[in-house]
């Protein structure tokens, strides 16, 4: 506990307003509205991470490094998704880039291409290759607060439409081996849906969706959260990627963004304890957790540093293992 405090007060220094903003609300249960929660929040629209990004935008909504490439860390979903994570409010400059990707990019069925999609072939796209994506960038904007916008509306249309009976969502690039996985359709690929509709507040998720959500809870729990993979043996097997733990995840995951995925939809079930086990595991001397590996390196900004300790992993480690311990209360209660 006092590791756990140490911990906390650390991630409420106001030098990272998005974090304090996050740790106020979701480790010490204030809601917003309070004082404390509304000023982190303003200091987080302020920020010079927010600032950098916002100056980057082009004219047209959009953002674009060097190669000029929609999805390299420079582009507009992952610009799109690092604000949101932030915890950015909605206004013109997010709005703008969503009106440009849901022009340029994203076909009537709801799914983002991967390049500018073209007229002519606007009805004929079906294809599901990279849906994953689509789920990225509903992510950003729900979180960003535009869950009205034409985009985010399609792209959820987009996955209830497209999600198969068996479960999952096809992808053409998955797997390369069939064998070596469990799931028939993308697992990681499932964390980003579940991701993005976590956003989503439970009094807005149609009766097919909360279906939807049901059974791809199901199968991260039938996996035991991380343990897609098969060994040569034949045996559930963690992939390896998944023990490095990153902030944000783009098209990537691993143990605990997949575990935290789970405590976001309310879920707690003794079939998490691996997971669970494995962050406990990752805990510093000094109650901290590490940032294992960087997604934004190649970024507008870059948060946080290889190999040292980080305030995301550690508050997004503190908040699944406060909702281990709360879900293991209730069941002891309701015993």
């Amino acid at each position: 506990m006092a590791l756990c405090t140490s911990t906390i007060d650390w991630l409420l220094q106001p030098e990272n307003p998005s974090v304090r903003y996050r740790t106020l609300i979701d480790l010490q249960g204030l809601v917003p509205g309070d004082s404390e929660v509304e000023a982190a929040r303003q200091a987080v629209q302020q920020s010079q991470p927010v600032a950098e990004i916002l100056k980057r935008q082009l004219p047209d909504g959009s953002w674009r490094g060097a190669r000029g490439d929609l999805w390299e860390e420079k582009g507009t979903v992952f610009s799109l998704l690092l604000l949101g994570e932030m915890g950015l409010q909605a206004g013109e400059a997010t709005e703008r880039a969503l009106d440009f990707l849901h022009e340029h990019y994203q076909l009537p069925t709801g799914r983002i291409k991967y390049r500018p999609a073209d007229s002519r072939q606007r009805g004929q796209d079906t294809s599901t290759w990279l849906w994953c994506m689509t789920a990225v960038a509903l992510r950003a904007a729900l979180l960003l607060g535009h869950a009205d916008h034409p985009l985010a509306q399609a792209a959820i249309n987009f996955l209830e439409e497209t999600h198969e009976d068996k479960g999952g969502w096809h992808c053409s690039v998955y797997s390369a081996n069939p064998m070596k996985v469990r799931p028939p359709n993308c697992y990681m690929g499932g964390i980003k849906a579940l991701s993005a509709f976590s956003a989503i507040p439970p009094s807005r998720r149609s009766k097919k969706l909360r279906a939807i959500i049901d059974q791809e809870v199901e199968t991260c729990l039938d996996n035991h959260v991380c343990f897609y993979r098969v060994n040569p043996k034949g045996e559930p097997a963690i992939k390896r990627a998944w023990l490095k733990f990153a902030f944000p995840r783009y098209w990537r995951s691993d143990a605990l963004e997949a575990t935290d995925v789970l405590t976001s939809l309310g879920v707690s079930d003794e079939r998490m304890h691996e997971a669970y086990d494995l962050v406990r595991t990752k805990q510093q001397p000094d109650g901290c957790w590490l940032l294992d590996f960087s997604e934004t390196k190649r970024a507008w900004v870059q948060i946080e540093e290889e190999g040292a300790p980080s305030k995301w992993i550690s508050l997004r480690a503190l908040r699944v293992l406060n909702s281990e311990e709360k879900g293991r209360t209730h069941r002891s209660d309701t015993q």
